[in-house]
């Protein structure tokens, strides 16, 4: 079978925020360097440090599934280290988050195995369905 990829969020625009993010930070870190100012490149570090944490950690899903014969391609962004294969028998399913100060916003997410898609509106819906059938198929 041919290896289909689902793209929940543009992978372009979150990569260019997260080595935006990244790139602004580390101009500072540079500088405060330039500078020979310690206390902003300890600050700046720390800095760095926080969005890398960000970027790996569970309030970023995946926004990128490829899937083939070979697996379940999963994929976050360039910053990333959680990019990963998951093997074709990994469970999957749709779930409900109620977002906004008031929960009255519905985004809908699909978990495969213990990852995390990014959340989508209800428009977007069938596209986490399609990537459920495509893991389906491909088992078969």
């Amino acid at each position: 079978m041919v290896s289909q990829t689902f793209i929940i969020k543009s992978i372009y625009i979150q990569n260019t925020i997260m080595l935006l993010s990244l790139g602004v930070v580390l101009f500072f870190l540079f500088r405060s360097l330039w500078r020979k100012k310690l206390k902003h490149v300890f600050v700046f570090s720390i800095w760095v440090l926080i969005v890398l944490w960000f970027f790996n950690s569970s309030f970023f899903g995946f926004s990128t599934v490829c899937v083939n014969t070979e697996g379940i391609r999963l994929n976050y962004g360039v910053l990333s280290s959680r990019n990963t294969v998951l093997p074709l028998d990994s469970s999957w399913k749709i779930e409900t988050y109620l977002s906004g100060i008031r929960k009255m916003k519905k985004l809908y997410f699909i978990r495969i195995a213990d990852h995390q898609s990014m959340k989508v509106r209800g428009g977007e819906l069938s596209l986490l369905k399609e990537i459920g059938g495509a893991i389906d198929k491909i088992k078969q």
